[in-house]
């Protein structure tokens, strides 16, 4: 093994420039004359040429950063889209010198776009290839490939290369993808076009020669198309902004990401090893961003997982979120599901490789997910800690999606055909312009982002797209280079502390092709960084750099390995920090072959054995109450478990949905599932089963089924919200009830039994959830008093009157909390607190089990979790992966009354924004909901900045409720045994989405009880979004009320959908496992042994 050395020294002086202006700051802005970057993408807008004729006008350029000289410094490329490109010579020590006119790049011709660097003819030497787009002629349009002459000048060979492709391209992408040892190229087009109404699946399959994407196989130096053949969509739908190749799956073959804008979905090439590619999104991510942009693949979180990162336009702060965006119609958005356009949502996404194949998006939950209109994202070790931090480049010159511009464009448009045109520049003139900042993350090591935009000196006022990062003055940390519309590129110096560490890691001398599609592994201390050598990154941009690592107080590493694009490989051990190392191929000797995979903890059975499938009624909440945060009504299927024929095995009880009867299904010797014949439960298909439970209630012997009907899509009052009563022959045969019940047609949510008088039989307590058609309002809770026959009176009055209006209650579970002897009851709901009823011999009094806890709580598990003889309380929550984060003095409120006195509930959910509460809703919902408020807000820009306070009356916010949550963390509360409890937040995974299942069990048989949560939710508002980051996840106690996540690789679970229950069945000597989805199948999992 050979590797040259370059350590860090001598760059205390230059350190020191621009040190009096930001004494604190990380990084410094060089400005033209201190870097000799003077290169400035301006733009020039007339009549003919402008955003509204060229929806692309302001997309801006890129930047590629490599040694194109071969001297060991980092020169640059900026890409002009109306004026010449340019190249910067590095001199060293940050200065740079214009060599564009000796280079002898095309003068300011055509519309340039993406910008990269490819050692095409393999003679050492990097070569450019720039794209080419816009709305002229095709021989405008016509990419360049400029080749390195090896002496600052470059001549272009598109043509003689096959790589001249005229298409609308915004960037290209060179890898070996067949693995034949030459480089091949993914070309990334874009429609120019605007289609109104067209046959989706008609228009998906056509291919358009100039805005489909194109893969191009190297065929003995010419390049050939093969996209059709190759799997590639070439459809006119596609505006390609972002491609990212990366070994997604680690199989050794690389895989492609292409961010799409507008309605066409992103895609996911999954490379197939015989040269095809398939689209796996949808069977990979679970919702992605809409008006996708620049992306990265890379792995985040260093579990040695490429991760994904796709940039939107959602802006940060409250302002240009009602300036910005419009009304929501989830009927319109579900239209387009449908149509294969799949879920997609405004905002950036962060899709977390879970290494089976999935990913979970938690770009809220890390801080990143609202960046305004943003274009290119770079992840890397800015300050050399070992965690990569995130750069986003940032800004539009005019806001184009600006509401009141829409609405008086359109005025202006109508006009138009009347016969009155307006000029376009004075059109244009209306179109409101705002500078932006970019913005830069420092990564916390737990999934988490810290904005460090003023601490770092990025607090300037940009427009900003194309971006590279490059240790442009060899000192050991990463500066970062900015193509700017109308202004200076930036260029910022890194002064990160040199106390830190880093490793830089080149992949052969002078550029090889072969150092594409490498992959390095650093190890150290039991923890790994991963990265892979691919240049084109971001938006438009490409690093041909060495690979960057930085590595905290550490100043030897254990080991590194890298793994060719051959699958050649080598291992390095104890490497010194500080320095610059050589790998070359020729010394990988050993050939890659794939470890075997550990065996999970769970396998999923073979096939589904339970002859059940949820399915709902499709009913829309949000038609009958437009300002809902989340639909109600699709909350089962909840499951019971109990041995209804008394042959020793445990049988299941699946609720149904309106329109579907819930099925009771007996487990047979062999393990298999058998439906029964329920006329009874059958005749009641139209009422909606919330939660079931199995008990005696005639103490005959046998269990009996109560049944919880609840439900959104009812009229209050309806006859099909009475719960039922099943009473059990014996043999597993059940009648209903007429008369043992008492009449309380409320919809409810949950059911648990309590021996709340001591009498030696089961009386119940059922929760109230919600009036239909009247959010936030919730149905009464009740108390039902067992006379020992299962005859069953309501006991509120005499043991608990304030459960009348108690609240939206979600879940109960019976515990005898302060060890009396009677047994009290611990609530959760929305916007409740957890709630303890003490039972003081009959007699019920509220107290907190936990202060502060207001939360929109799910459910409720009761477990020994440290084995100290009591019960602790497991309690599931909405997750902290959502635009509101609550807390005690920022909480997420509910201000609602009947304002404009209609006789319906005007429901606005409020949360805080940068330091103030906001209404979540937009103008146009605000307005549809409160007719009165269209003559207080005329335009958008009126509602823009609008509180509550604001919004309303004084008279109508006199007359409001408000409801309020603080947390909406899932937790686990540790029993004292005193009646106290001490709250412990479960691990941030446990926060990916909302929970509705829980289970424990020990999974590895270490006397210590295991946690097994299930969730997501799908029907929110679009705002909000489809939430489903939780594919069944596990999580390990390790005692004292810690618990460890679980890969989804290791654990085995593998759950798409919405889980609303969980239940552990032993079968046949083994342990199986429920998840009961909502509008699907009941997915099966069985534990190892």
């Amino acid at each position: 093994m050979k590797y040259s050395l370059s350590i860090k020294s001598g760059f205390f002086l230059i350190g020191l420039i621009g040190f009096v202006s930001q004494v604190s700051a990380q990084f410094t802005l060089l400005n033209a004359k201190e870097s000799g970057i003077s290169f400035v993408n301006k733009l020039t807008e007339t009549e003919s040429k402008n955003v509204l004729a060229y929806e692309y006008f302001y997309n801006g350029g890129g930047v590629a950063a490599g040694d194109l000289n071969n001297d060991g410094l980092i020169d640059l490329y900026f890409t002009g889209n109306m004026v010449q490109d340019k190249i910067y010579l590095n001199l060293g020590h940050l200065q740079f010198k214009d060599i564009t006119q000796q280079a002898g790049i095309e003068k300011a011709t055509g519309w340039k776009t993406g910008v990269t660097l490819v050692d095409i003819n393999k003679d050492g030497w990097l070569d450019i290839y720039v794209c080419y787009s816009g709305d002229g002629d095709q021989n405008s349009r016509r990419n360049k490939l400029y080749i390195n002459n090896k002496n600052l000048t470059f001549t272009e060979k598109a043509a003689v290369y096959g790589l001249d492709s005229p298409s609308n391209s915004t960037q290209a992408a060179f890898f070996d993808y067949d693995k034949d040892g030459d480089l091949d190229c993914f070309l990334l087009n874009h429609s120019i076009k605007d289609y109104k109404r067209f046959d989706a699946s008609a228009m998906k399959a056509m291919r358009d020669e100039f805005a489909g994407d194109k893969l191009l196989k190297n065929e003995n130096g010419v390049f050939i198309d093969v996209s059709a053949a190759a799997g590639i969509k070439g459809n006119p739908l596609g505006f390609g902004l972002g491609v990212a190749v990366s070994d997604i799956n680690h199989d050794g073959w690389p895989d492609i990401y292409i961010s799409n804008d507008y309605l066409e979905q992103d895609y996911l090439y999954i490379n197939n090893g015989n040269g095809t590619f398939s689209d796996k999104l949808e069977e990979s991510v679970g919702h992605l961003s809409y008006f996708s942009m620049g992306n990265e693949v890379v792995d985040i979180n260093n579990d040695g997982l490429a991760d994904i990162f796709t940039l939107d336009m959602l802006p940060e702060d409250n302002h240009r979120q009602k300036l910005l965006y419009g009304p929501e119609n989830y009927e319109n958005y579900k239209t387009v599901v449908q149509n294969g356009f799949y879920h997609q949502i405004m905002r950036n996404m962060v899709q977390l490789n879970n290494g089976n194949g999935t990913f979970s998006e938690i770009g809220q939950l890390m801080g990143v997910s609202n960046t305004d209109w943003s274009w290119s994202p770079l992840v890397a070790d800015f300050d050399n800690d070992g965690w990569k931090d995130l750069y986003i480049t940032n800004g539009y010159l005019r806001d184009y999606t600006n509401m009141d511009f829409m609405k008086f464009y359109a005025d202006k448009e109508l006009k138009a055909a009347q016969g009155n045109p307006t000029a376009m520049m004075d059109i244009l003139k209306e179109m409101p312009s705002t500078a932006t900042r970019n913005y830069i993350f420092r990564n916390n090591g737990n999934l988490g982002f810290e904005n460090k935009v003023k601490e770092w000196g990025f607090d300037q006022l940009f427009l900003s797209n194309g971006a590279v990062y490059a240790d442009l003055d060899n000192d050991g940390d990463l500066e970062i280079i900015t193509n700017n519309v109308n202004t200076e590129a930036s260029v910022y110096r890194n002064d990160s502390p040199k106390t830190q560490n880093f490793l830089q890691v080149k992949l052969g001398e002078n550029n090889p092709a072969e150092a594409i599609g490498a992959k390095v592994w650093l190890f150290n201390k039991g923890k790994q960084q991963y990265r892979e050598f691919y240049p084109t990154r971001g938006f438009q941009s490409a690093m041909y750099i060495p690979l960057h690592f930085g590595t905290g107080d550490d100043k030897m590493m254990d080991s590194l390995k890298v793994i060719w694009s051959d699958n050649k490989t080598e291992v390095l051990y104890k490497i010194a920090t500080n320095q610059t190392i050589t790998l070359h191929h020729k010394d990988a000797l050993k050939l890659w072959t794939p470890t075997a995979l550990k065996v999970p903890f769970f396998t999923t059975a073979t096939k589904d054995t339970l002859p059940y499938s949820n399915v709902e009624d499709d009913y829309n909440d949000f038609k009958r109450q437009l300002l809902m945060p989340n639909m109600i009504s699709y909350s089962g299927p909840r499951m019971a478990k109990g041995d209804i024929n008394g042959d020793g095995l445990l049988d299941l009880y699946i609720g149904g949905s309106k329109g579907q009867s819930g099925a009771l299904l007996i487990q047979e010797k062999d393990g298999s599932w058998k439906g029964t014949e329920q006329p009874a439960i059958d005749s009641d298909i139209m009422s909606t089963d919330t939660d079931a439970l199995f008990f005696d209630a005639d103490k005959d012997g046998d269990l009996d089924l109560y049944v919880v009907s609840g439900g959104f899509s009812y009229l209050p009052d309806d006859l099909l919200l009475q719960d039922r009563l099943y009473l059990n022959d014996g043999t597993g045969k059940f009648s209903k009830t007429e008369d043992n019940l008492p009449g309380d047609l409320s919809s409810d949510s949950c059911v648990t039994p309590i021996d709340i008088d001591n009498d030696g039989d089961l009386d119940l307590f059922v929760g109230g959830r919600v009036i239909p058609g009247n959010y936030p309002l919730a149905a009464s809770s009740r108390i039902l008093i067992n006379n020992g026959k299962g005859i069953f009176t309501e006991g509120n009055a005499q043991i608990a009157p304030f459960l009348e209006k108690f609240g939206m209650v979600t879940d109960a579970v019976t515990l005898d909390v302060n060890k009396d002897g009677w047994q009290d009851l611990v609530i959760a709901g929305e916007w409740m607190p957890v709630t303890v009823l003490l039972n003081h011999q009959g007699k019920l009094t509220r107290t907190s089990a936990l202060p502060d806890s207001n939360g929109w709580w799910s459910r409720i598990a009761l477990e020994d979790l440290d084995n100290d003889g009591d019960q602790d309380i497991i309690l599931g929550n909405y997750g902290q992966n959502t635009q509101m984060k609550p807390s005690g003095t920022e909480p997420v409120s509910m201000i609602y009354g009947d304002f404009d006195q209609n006789e319906a509930i005007d429901p606005f959910l409020t949360y805080y924004v940068q330091g103030k509460a906001y209404p979540l809703v937009s103008r146009d919902e605000a307005l549809n909901q409160v007719f009165s408020l269209r003559r207080k807000f005329t335009s958008y820009l009126s509602y823009a900045d609008a509180s509550m306070k604001e919004i309303l009356t004084p008279e109508q916010f006199k007359m409001a409720d408000t409801l309020i949550a603080e947390t909406f963390a899932s937790v686990v509360l540790e029993n004292k045994g005193d009646g106290t409890f001490i709250n412990h937040p479960l691990p941030i995974e446990a926060q990916f989405a909302p929970v509705f299942g829980i289970a424990l069990l020990d999974v590895n048989h270490d006397g210590l009880k295991d946690l097994v949560l299930g969730g997501n939710q799908t029907y929110t508002r679009i705002k909000i979004g489809k939430m489903d980051a939780n594919y069944g996840m596990l999580f390990l106690n390790k005692g004292k009320f810690s618990f460890e996540y679980v890969p989804q690789s290791l654990s085995g679970f593998n759950i798409r959908g919405d889980v609303r229950d969980i239940v552990v069945i032993p079968q046949q000597g083994e342990t199986r496992i429920y998840f009961g989805r909502n509008n699907k199948s009941v997915a099966e999992y069985i534990l190892k042994k």
